[in-house]
Formats: C-alpha cells, sequence, structure tokens
C-alpha cells in the first residue's frame, strides 16, 4: 500500500508557483527554433561552427564556444548571444552586417524572453534530417502487420519479449477494487458504484462491456477528443463580456462528439463529418451536422481569416495526423518534409469555404422557441438586405470612381495593403486597395502594343505623342482612340484619368436608365400605397422600404447613419439642422428653451418647457440605444412587420408633407402612432407633443415608463404642411427617457376615380417605365461590349462576391455591420429554447485558387498550387482535388486505410489515455523530431487493429484493457527487484508497471458531485458555469470560457481552449490545496457526504465514510484514527480530510 498523506498539502510546504513547462516548451518551438534555424545554424551548425560554438543543439550553446558560454539561463544580459545580436559589440555581430540582415527588434525581444525564463530548450540529441531523406522516417512508413502466438494476448506478446531482452520482470497483478476503480474512471471519469466494486475478476470483460455501454462513456471520452478540438463555448477578442462572448450553438458539436463516442461511430466516419458534413449524403437537419464545429469553433482572431485558417489548418494536422502543418506557413518545414506549397494547399482549401449566417436547425421547433424562429428570420433576412445594399453601393462606387483606380495605378508603386484585405480600416472616401491590386493585375497584363484596349495606354505610358494611325492599323477599339485624341493627354495621370472616364461613362449611360427606371418602379409603387412609414423616412427611404431599418439621422450633423450613439455633445440649440438624405424630413432640432425654430421656413413656437437641452442617442428608425423595452401593450414594435421610431429626449422632428403628398398622390391623410415610454419602471417620465404648422395639437405630459400605450389617429388636412413631433423629458434631467412611436405612418384617405391628379400622375409614370424598358432592351448588354465589361463582367477588376462585402466597407460601415451580424448571436443566447443549429461551414462561391503568401505574407503573392493533399503521405502521383472546395477529399486522404499517420495517432492517443503516458512521446507531432517509439510494433498493431475493427474506438478499448500490461499493479511496495526496474527504467517505456494518475479537473469534480449525491446526470444542452455552486452537472456541461477563465480552471490543469491540446500538464500548486481545503463546492460536498451516513454508532459511520468515499472498509488503526479525529471535530470535517487523500485523488 503506498502513503495515504493528503497530496494537496504538499505544495503549501514545499513548492512556490510552479510555471508551466509546457507554455514554455511551445516558445521554443514556435518562435525560438525557428529563428536559429533561419538565422544561426548556416554558421553554427553541423556543417561549420565558427568559435566552436554550435546553436543547432542544446549541448552545443550548453558548452559554448571559444569565447565563453553563449547563453546564461535567466540572465540575458550576461549572454554573449544578446550582445551579438543587438551589436553593441563592434567586434561581436550575430547574423554578421555583410552576410545577412540582422534581427528584427521582435526576433531580439524574443531571445531575451526565452533567456530569461530559463532557456528551456527541448532539443536533444544531433540535428535530424531533412528534406527528401524525410519520407523514410518511421512514422510515414506502411502499417506493418505483427504476427502474434495463437492463444496469446496480442499486447501481452509485443511487449514482454522486449521486457526478457532486458531482464525486466512485469509487476504483478493489480488487485480487484483497484483494477475496477481504474476501468470505471478510464471509460466513465467516475468512481466504481457499490455494484460495479462487486465484479469478481472473471468477470472484468463483461464489466468493461457494461462500462462501454453507459452513457457516462461518452462524456468522459468526449472530453479527451474537446481538448484536440480546442473546443470553447466562448469567442475570443477584445471586449467579450457577456452574453456577447457566447458561441450560442458551440454546445451542440459537443453533444455530437457526446454521442459519436456511445455509439462508437467508426472514427473514419467521424473524421468525414467533422470536415465535411456539408457534403455528405445527410438529411437537411441530421444532427450530425453539428460535427463540423471542429472547424469552426476555434479562435476568431479579430476576424483575421488568415490567422483562423492558420488555426484550421493546425488543429487538423495536428490533430488526425500528428503533424505539424503550420510550421510550413511562413518557409518550408524547418524539419519535416512539409513545403510551404503543402501549406497553401490546404489553406486554399479551407479559404474555400465560409461558416453561413444562417445556420442550419438540427433539433425540433418547440412551442417556446417558435418567437425564436421568427426573430432569427426576420433579422437574416435584415442582414442579407443591408449587405444586399452594401454590395451595389460598393460596386457602383468602384466602377464611378473608375478614373481615379487608373491615376492611382498608373502615377503609385504597388502598396502592401493592396493585398492585406483581411486587415484594413478604410475611410468612407478612400480607394479600396484590392480593387486596386486588381487594376494593376489587369493592367500588368494588357498593357502590350497589340492589345486592343490597352496598346495605346502601353505606349502612352513611355510616349504621351499619340500614334492614331499606328493604333488604326492595330484594330484598337475605336472609342478609345477618340477619347485619346479628344483629351490630348499630356502625362500619365491624363492618360489614366481618360481611359477611367470613358469606361465609367460607357457605364453610367446605362446606369442612368437602370436607375432612373427604378425611381419610377418606386414612385409607382408609392402611388399605389395606402400609407408611408416615417420610420422608413427618418432611415433614408421613401417610406416602403424595409432596408434602412437600424438607420438614423445625427441630431448635430443631419447625417443620415448606420452608427450607434450614447450621449450627444449638443453645441447649439433651437437652430433646425436639414436633413439633405431624406426630403420628406424638413429638418431636426433639439429644443432647450420656450422659442424654438421647428422648420426651414423660420416657423417658430413659443410655448414649449423648458428642458435641459442635452440628448441620448439619434432619431432611429429601430430601438434607442439603452432602451428597456419596445413593447407597448404586448406588441413589440421593433420586430417585422411592425416598426418603430425612437426619440429618446429630448429631441424635435418636422416632417414636409408636401413632399410625402407629391410622393405619394395623396391630398387628405391622418398621422397614425402608438405612444409609449420604454424606459425602466420608476426611472423617469417624458412629456409628447405634436404640432401642425406650430400649432399644438397633442399633449401628453409625465407620461410614465411602460404604461399603456396611447394611440394617436390625427387628421392632416390638405393645406397643413409640417407636421412636428417633440419628445422632452420635462425639465427632470436627461435619464431613462426612451420615447417610442409603434408603426407611426401617415395612412393615406382612399383614392377615388375622380382623383384626376392622381390618375394622371399614374399614366404618366407607367408610360416613362415602358419607354425607360424599350431604352433598355435596345441596347447590347453591356456585359458582353469589351469596354462595358471592364466594369460589368465578373472578371473585372472591380467586382467581387457577394460574401465578400464585408471587406470593402469603410471602418464605420464594418462596424455596423459587425454589429447587426452579432445579433443574430445575440437572439441565439437570448432564447434558451431556441431549436439547435448546427455551426457548419459551406463551400464558397467563387472557389478560392491558391498561392503561396511568401514569407507568410499575403501581401506577397508567390506561385499558384492545387487544392490538394500533403506529399509526405499521398500516393507518388497526386491528384488535385476538384470536387469543390476539397473537404470531403482532404478527409477522406486523412481517413484512408492507406495512410499510415491517422491511426497510429489516434490508437496512440486511446493508449495514452489508459496508460497516463502515450507510446509516442508528443500525440500531436509524428514528425521528424519524435523518434520511433521503443514500442512501435505495439503501436502498429494498434493501429491495424483500429482499421480491421471498422475503424471502433470501443473495440481498441477491450483490446487494451483485458491486457495484462494494463492490469499490472503501480505500487513497487517492497519488491526488491521492481525498486531496481524503476532505476533502469523510470519512464517505464518498457511497460513493466501501471503508472499513478492524479485525478484531472472533470474527474475530481464530477467524483465530489457523485459521491454526495448531488450530481444531475442530465445530459446534453446549453452550458453552465463551472463555479455556480447550484450547477451539478457533469463538467463536461460547463461552460467554456477563453478568456476569463474561472481559476478553479486554471489551477486544476484544464485544456487550453486557445489552440489543440495534444495532452495536458500535470502540475502540483498551492493554489490547489487552498481549493480543496477551503472551496465552497468541497465543503458542500463533505458535508452532503457526511449527511449520507447513518446511525448512531461512530465506528460504522466511519465504515460508511470509508466505502462511500474510498471504496473499501477501513483498518483498525484508520478506525482508531477516525475515532480520535471526531472527537474533536465534526464528521463533515472528517469526511473532507478523506476526500484529501492521495487515495481518493489518484488513480493506482
Amino acid at each position: 500500500m503506498q502513503p495515504r498523506a493528503s497530496w494537496f498539502v504538499i505544495p503549501l510546504v514545499v513548492l512556490g508557483t510552479i510555471s508551466r513547462a509546457d507554455e514554455k516548451a511551445d516558445f521554443f518551438e514556435q518562435r525560438i527554433r525557428p529563428l536559429l534555424t533561419a538565422h544561426c545554424y548556416a554558421c553554427h551548425g553541423p556543417d561549420q561552427a565558427m568559435g566552436k560554438l554550435r546553436l543547432d543543439t542544446r549541448v552545443g550553446w550548453q558548452r559554448g564556444g571559444d569565447s565563453g558560454p553563449a547563453i546564461v539561463p535567466g540572465d540575458p544580459a550576461s549572454s554573449l548571444l544578446i550582445k551579438a545580436v543587438q551589436y553593441r559589440d563592434p567586434q561581436l555581430k550575430m547574423p554578421p552586417p555583410d552576410e545577412a540582415d540582422p534581427l528584427s527588434p521582435r526576433q531580439i525581444a524574443d531571445l531575451v524572453h526565452w533567456i530569461r525564463e530559463g532557456a528551456v530548450d527541448t532539443r536533444t540529441g544531433k540535428p535530424l534530417p531533412s528534406g527528401p531523406t524525410g519520407k523514410e522516417h518511421w512514422a510515414f512508413q506502411p502499417l506493418t502487420q505483427q504476427q502474434v502466438p495463437a492463444g496469446s494476448h496480442p499486447v501481452d506478446a509485443l511487449i514482454d519479449p522486449l521486457l526478457a531482452q532486458r531482464s525486466f520482470v512485469p509487476a504483478p497483478r493489480a488487485d480487484r477494487q483497484t483494477l475496477i476503480r481504474r476501468m470505471t474512471y478510464d471509460l466513465l471519469g467516475l468512481p466504481p458504484t457499490a455494484e460495479q466494486r462487486a465484479t469478481a475478476l472473471a468477470d472484468l470483460p463483461g464489466l468493461i462491456d457494461a462500462l462501454l455501454a453507459s452513457p457516462h462513456y461518452g462524456e468522459r471520452w468526449a472530453r479527451h477528443w474537446l481538448d484536440v478540438a480546442r473546443y470553447a463555448d466562448a469567442k475570443d477578442g477584445v471586449l467579450m463580456y457577456g452574453d456577447a462572448r457566447i458561441r450560442p450553438f458551440a454546445y451542440t458539436y459537443r453533444d455530437y462528439v457526446i454521442r459519436a463516442f456511445n455509439d462508437d461511430k467508426p472514427f473514419n466516419v467521424f473524421i468525414q463529418e467533422q470536415i465535411a458534413a456539408d457534403q455528405l449524403d445527410l438529411a437537411a437537419q441530421d444532427p450530425a451536422l453539428a460535427a463540423m464545429g471542429f472547424l469552426t469553433l476555434g479562435r476568431m482572431f479579430d476576424n483575421n481569416r488568415h490567422d483562423v485558417i492558420d488555426d484550421q489548418i493546425d488543429t487538423i494536422t495536428r490533430g488526425l495526423l500528428g503533424l505539424t502543418v503550420s510550421c510550413a506557413r511562413c518557409h518550408d518545414h524547418k524539419f519535416d518534409p512539409i513545403p510551404t506549397a503543402d501549406y497553401y494547399s490546404l489553406y486554399g482549401i479551407l479559404a474555400s469555404s465560409i461558416e453561413p449566417y444562417d445556420r442550419p436547425r438540427i433539433g425540433p421547433v418547440s412551442e417556446a422557441g417558435k418567437q425564436y424562429e421568427q426573430e432569427l428570420g426576420d433579422k437574416l433576412q435584415e442582414v442579407f438586405a443591408r449587405r444586399q445594399k452594401h454590395y451595389e453601393e460598393t460596386l457602383a462606387t468602384a466602377r464611378d470612381r473608375t478614373p481615379d483606380y487608373l491615376v492611382q495605378v498608373a502615377t503609385t508603386d504597388p502598396d502592401i495593403s493592396e493585398t492585406s484585405i483581411f486587415f484594413l480600416s478604410l475611410l468612407p472616401e478612400q480607394l479600396r486597395p484590392q480593387i486596386t491590386y486588381r487594376w494593376r493585375q489587369l493592367i500588368a497584363r494588357r498593357a502590350h502594343p497589340q492589345d486592343p484596349i490597352f496598346g495605346p495606354w502601353a505606349d502612352l505610358m513611355e510616349n504621351p505623342e499619340l500614334q492614331v494611325k499606328r493604333w488604326q492599323e492595330r484594330k484598337v477599339d475605336p472609342r478609345v482612340i477618340m477619347a485619346l485624341v479628344a483629351a490630348q493627354p499630356q502625362n500619365r495621370a491624363d492618360v489614366a484619368r481618360t481611359y477611367g472616364t470613358l469606361l465609367r461613362d460607357i457605364w453610367a449611360g446605362e446606369r442612368k436608365v437602370q436607375s432612373a427606371l427604378q425611381d419610377v418602379a418606386g414612385q409607382l409603387a408609392a402611388l399605389s400605397a395606402k400609407r408611408v412609414n416615417l420610420a422608413d423616412v427618418v432611415g433614408g427611404g421613401i417610406g416602403h422600404q424595409t432596408d434602412t431599418r437600424g438607420q438614423s439621422i445625427d441630431p448635430v450633423t443631419g447625417e443620415i447613419t448606420t452608427r450607434t450613439a450614447g450621449f450627444v455633445e449638443i453645441t447649439e440649440h433651437d437652430t433646425l439642422i436639414p436633413v439633405p438624405a431624406s426630403a420628406a424630413v424638413d429638418g431636426v432640432f433639439i429644443p432647450k428653451s420656450g422659442s424654438t425654430v421647428i422648420s426651414s421656413t423660420g416657423l417658430k413656437i413659443s410655448d414649449l418647457p423648458k428642458t435641459g437641452g442635452q440628448t441620448w442617442d439619434y432619431f432611429r428608425y429601430g430601438p434607442s440605444g439603452g432602451a428597456t423595452v419596445n413593447t407597448i401593450d404586448g406588441v413589440d414594435y421593433s420586430k417585422t412587420p411592425n416598426s418603430v421610431l425612437a426619440l429618446h429626449a429630448n429631441k424635435g422632428i418636422t416632417f414636409d408633407l408636401n413632399v410625402l403628398r407629391t410622393t405619394f398622390g395623396f391630398q387628405e391623410a391622418a398621422f397614425q402612432a402608438v405612444f409609449g415610454h420604454g424606459g425602466a419602471k420608476g426611472q423617469s417620465t417624458v412629456d409628447f407633443f405634436i404640432y401642425l404648422d406650430g400649432k399644438r395639437v397633442l399633449q401628453r405630459e409625465q407620461f410614465a415608463a411602460q404604461q399603456k400605450g396611447l394611440a394617436i389617429d390625427l387628421p392632416l388636412p390638405a393645406r397643413a404642411r409640417f407636421l412636428t413631433l417633440i419628445v422632452t423629458e420635462g425639465g427632470q434631467g436627461l435619464s431613462h427617457d426612451q420615447a417610442i412611436l409603434g408603426n407611426p405612418r401617415i395612412a393615406i384617405a382612399n383614392r377615388t376615380a375622380k382623383d384626376k391628379q392622381h390618375t394622371a400622375r399614374l399614366a404618366d409614370l407607367q408610360q416613362q417605365q415602358q419607354e425607360l424598358q424599350d431604352q433598355l432592351a435596345a441596347r447590347a448588354a453591356l456585359a458582353e461590349d469589351r469596354l462595358g465589361a471592364l466594369l460589368l463582367s465578373e472578371q473585372s477588376p472591380v467586382w467581387f462576391p457577394i460574401d465578400q462585402t464585408y471587406h470593402h466597407l469603410s471602418r464605420t460601415e464594418k462596424d455596423a455591420f459587425r454589429g447587426l451580424v452579432n445579433q443574430i448571436d445575440n437572439i441565439s443566447v437570448k432564447h434558451k429554447a431556441a431549436a439547435d443549429r448546427a455551426m457548419v461551414m459551406v463551400d464558397d462561391a467563387p472557389l478560392y485558387d491558391p498561392v503561396i503568401f511568401q514569407r507568410g505574407d499575403p501581401a506577397q503573392r508567390g506561385n499558384p498550387v492545387p487544392r490538394q493533399f500533403l506529399q509526405v503521405v499521398s500516393p507518388s502521383k497526386r491528384t488535385p482535388f476538384t470536387r469543390g472546395s476539397g473537404r470531403l477529399e482532404l478527409a477522406n486522404a486523412i481517413a484512408s486505410d492507406q495512410n499510415p499517420l491517422t491511426a497510429r495517432v489516434w490508437a496512440n492517443r486511446v493508449w495514452m489515455h489508459h496508460f497516463g503516458e502515450p507510446l509516442v512521446d508528443n500525440p500531436s507531432d509524428f514528425g521528424l523530431r519524435t523518434t520511433r517509439p521503443v514500442q512501435y510494433q505495439l503501436l502498429d498493431y494498434l493501429a491495424h487493429s483500429l482499421i480491421k475493427s471498422g475503424w471502433r474506438t470501443k473495440a481498441l478499448h477491450r483490446l487494451i484493457m483485458t491486457s495484462q500490461a494494463y492490469q499490472r499493479t503501480s505500487d513497487l511496495g517492497q519488491h526488491k527487484r521492481l525498486q531496481f526496474q524503476a532505476t533502469k527504467d523510470p519512464e517505464n517505456q518498457y511497460l513493466w508497471r501501471a503508472h499513478r494518475r492524479r485525478l484531472d479537473l472533470e474527474q475530481m469534480r464530477d467524483t465530489l458531485l457523485l459521491l454526495s449525491g448531488q450530481l444531475n446526470q442530465e445530459m446534453y444542452g446549453r452550458p453552465g458555469a463551472i463555479d455556480n455552486l447550484d450547477y451539478r452537472r457533469r463538467t463536461i456541461y460547463t461552460f467554456v470560457e477563453r478568456q476569463n477563465v474561472p481559476s478553479v480552471v486554471k489551477n486544476f490543469d484544464a485544456a487550453n481552449p486557445d489552440s489543440s491540446t495534444a495532452r495536458r500538464v500535470t502540475t502540483t500548486v498551492p493554489q490547489q490545496a487552498l481549493f480543496a481545503m477551503n472551496a465552497p463546492f468541497v465543503t458542500q460536498a463533505a458535508q452532503a457526504i457526511a449527511k449520507r451516513t447513518g446511525g448512531s454508532d461512530p465506528t460504522e459511520q466511519i465504515r460508511q465514510l470509508y466505502t462511500i468515499i474510498l471504496g473499501r472498509t477501513p483498518s483498525s488503526d484508520e478506525l482508531n484514527l477516525g475515532l480520535a479525529f471526531i472527537k474533536n471535530a465534526p464528521w463533515e470535517q472528517y469526511a473532507h480530510t478523506l476526500l484529501m487523500t492521495n487515495e481518493a485523488i489518484f488513480i493506482d
């Protein structure tokens, strides 16, 4: 029996806080090793070692060179390497300035940080081979089929000969209770029940089958995979707090993984679904679509798509293939035979896929969830309408500014921003650099003398003299020649402007007809309308549109904007601000005193109560910023088909009814709306006034928040011109004064045949419409014209697919559009009854044709590459992927029986979670830095068995757990021979004993809940907070944070969801002991366990506690210690003490 002292107390006495070694190792691998390889190996590597200094191995720099130690761990100031790279000593400069550029400040800072943190160096031995010889690496070879003697257990038959070769003896079999506890924790993550503890040794295979059939099995093994998949319920990014940080349907991926393990889904199918479920033959609402969370639930990197794709490549290749392909992003892999071209082949596959706004529903819609479906549909419609509007406006602007783009091309050199589409923060008036770049590409390709359009461009860039006859002989388009002759360009800018004006005017003629046709159609629709939506008028529409929802009027500038605002700084009061973009809005103003100008004619009112002259937010078509509700008498006016006009005090707006009469062809009408106060109850009241031509016609003061709405039906005589609405805080100071007008509209009186003016106007517009349609039909399709195609075809430099609209917007437009899109998630988070949806990816259109980014820089585009699989694990002749993005072909290549890596990697992970140590040291790196494992024959047998079983993981569990190797004891006891073997093989590479393992975070928390009788065994669904004491479901159902990680998660070594986790580290730090002794969660569990004991006999109660917590009866010594303990302490403290013992916390 091993010592039972409390493991939690040790760190308080002996240890300080220990930094995580894996983080330092990762920093070395990601930042330092590539730096040394690129800049130091040439002079201090295997080919030559100047000054006898080697930097290609750890031993090399530890020995130092002629000048002494190059690196002093912990002391950058004393390290010669730092002095050399900083060029502080004229006699010591590395790299030599006459041979290479100096290191960048960032690279030097990385070296300083690395040395200060102890210079952790993961390299051992000699440098590893690279290049062509890398394909001979053991992990890239086909699986070998190991022959085992008939009647023997295959695992033991492969391990035992290696033990015999070293004269090792295997440790004896563990006792029955130890084995049962090991099995239940390995498969379920929970301690054994009383019934399971009663299992006889002969019945252990049956127990394994029962455990594999338990639904708790999937909950345990899903957690292992979620570490690899870097699963989180939260987004990353600046200011991601509260509901904004939640990925609303992330949990559907977690639930998919649980079900996949419980169903024993073949691992190759598991792979296919996670990479390409959308391309499999699945039903439209198949829950397996949720599998694609494997791709979509990584970090967002502040919308830097290059980094998002890099993270996806890293997760796929390290998680499934055990290869660090992301190391080839900037250059060929320094160690493995993975060229940069292969990285960008995979990049092209993932860049050809997008995450849609409308995620597929994979669950039934409940009665309570119907409201969510309606709100989601409305919001998606709004998003698509806004995107369509931005798309059309951006294309039109780009075409209209063709002269500016061509001047930019002719007079400037390429700029790095032109290919950095995902990083740009653009001003509204700024040329779109990516369009400039495409114009550069087109002109570079076509500016040669034989081109019928850009031949003169090529000539004039060299010599401004016109060569009309020569161009005519070469059959240059006559329109180009005429334009150049008319313009007489004198320099490059003139030539470019002439070309741009020609192209723009050809398009503009067509555009003018189309625009006129759209305008006439809008007027016809207006003349047929029965009502005018005043909220749409405020949003910049003419009164019957929907895509202006969310737009508003800035009370300071009169600008129509999509921005949001809080407190608005007002510098001028009693001044009417015109709104040029909305003709029907005569002006807006912020009232302060009793005399206020309310119209463009100078009309004033003098009977307005005094206000504070401040205001909040804009005049908004949609909810006011900070509004508590948008509901009046049970109707939510912020949701379609309703509309809301928000007027947070203090505000005034005047509509010009004559403009509306002209547009909509009416004389008499009525103003209708429902007035309400959307602020918090009891916080404030508002005053509301309506004026017609300066005369007050309605007044409501002290209107309380969320009281019954005021229905308005105000006749508008034909002579009335100005309708003015004013909301004030009644002189009480600005507070929660959110006035809302539900469905504000001008209701038009029924028109009759006698309305000759209306009838004549209708007939005139119908005639105009027909004439414009005839003009359009008579013109040749511009996209087929060789000049018109330069602006209108899909090959045009100004064209881009609608999915890329966001990247062409100005910064303010991006912010507003992103805010609108985020509302999709906000709705999903708010509605707890929403039907489950899958976080999928789908193929984009058009597909992305990848090129190599030289040095990883998107601005330095190199050679094109096909979308295809990695060369090192492909057949001798690769075939590029041709089915859409290629994701399904990629998944099939990874999951192929012929791929030697995938089965090895998964078999190694399964083995690791049973033994505590993997057969291959780094489960996510099978590359050349990883030597062939001692037990490579066993690894190949396990991998081959996995494939032979149909890729069934449960069969692999049975194979491993029924072996003698798995069932050995970890307790060396008094066995002298075993103690001697431990000195010879301390890492147990020869598997002669079991490893002792500490419970991980999930096992510890779930155990406390189960033993205390508090475990809620409900499966699936939305997560809860781990630090909520009332949330008692299994830990896999707790919310996984990315930024504000709860302390218990950090202190107990949970996986970091920022990247794929190969294996968790196990630290021993003081915070763990403090949690065990003081955390309310643990003390509550101890109290509940103590209450589970019964009777008045203390001896019997101690036996009960031992049975509940440790699964055994106490010895006589333990009984005596327990009786002595409870004389001076309550039962819950005794239970608490038992929970803190090694026996409770470790798996033997």
